[in-house]
């Protein structure tokens, strides 16, 4: 089954699907001076959880 972007929830705010191309382009744009594989990285490195990501990402 496929990812109904229409129907967002609790869950779409907090994790991010390393396989979503929008989803990594959304960190992207938060954080221009790091690259997609850079940002792909910090996902596997912390996990799909945002905040872990983001704070991976501030660190590294």
């Amino acid at each position: 089954m496929s990812d109904n972007k229409q129907n967002t929830g609790k869950q779409d705010d907090i994790r991010v699907d390393i396989n979503d191309p929008s989803e990594v382009e959304y960190l992207h744009q938060q954080y221009p001076d790091k690259t997609h594989e850079q940002i792909k990285n910090a996902i596997k490195m912390a996990g799909p959880i945002r905040v872990n990501i983001i704070a991976w990402l501030k660190t590294h």
